[in-house]
């Protein structure tokens, strides 16, 4: 399998557009408690952006693309394993996402008691 001329333009534009949904998604989720906008917003960028090795190339794609590629040739195993990861992944960027809003606000409210 060979690679394409334009591997990492594509990858660009794909973050790119990437980005763009998640703005527009996390417009629509303003309404909403931080926590559940975090949950969403990290749930769709975990499942858009974590990579993996393509079988039997050298090249990286979004691994439920690749995981949903696969259980074709390992059964449902595959579809397993990349739920797994997935899993795993999404909870320590959103673990961080939340850890990140507690110390910035226990920051503002530092400097408010303060004043």
């Amino acid at each position: 399998m060979q690679g394409f001329d334009f591997y990492a333009q594509a990858w660009v534009v794909y973050i790119l557009l990437g980005v763009l949904f998640l703005f527009l998604i996390d417009l629509k989720l303003r309404k909403m408690r931080f926590s559940v906008r975090a949950g969403i917003l990290s749930l769709l960028a975990v499942g858009a952006f974590t990579p993996q090795t393509v079988p039997d190339a050298e090249s990286l794609a979004p691994l439920i693309i690749t995981s949903l590629l696969n259980a074709e040739i390992e059964g449902v195993n595959a579809i397993y394993q990349g739920l797994i990861t997935l899993g795993i992944v999404w909870g320590i960027v959103f673990t961080i996402a939340l850890a990140s809003k507690h110390l910035i606000d226990a920051q503002k409210n530092k400097t408010n008691t303060i004043e």
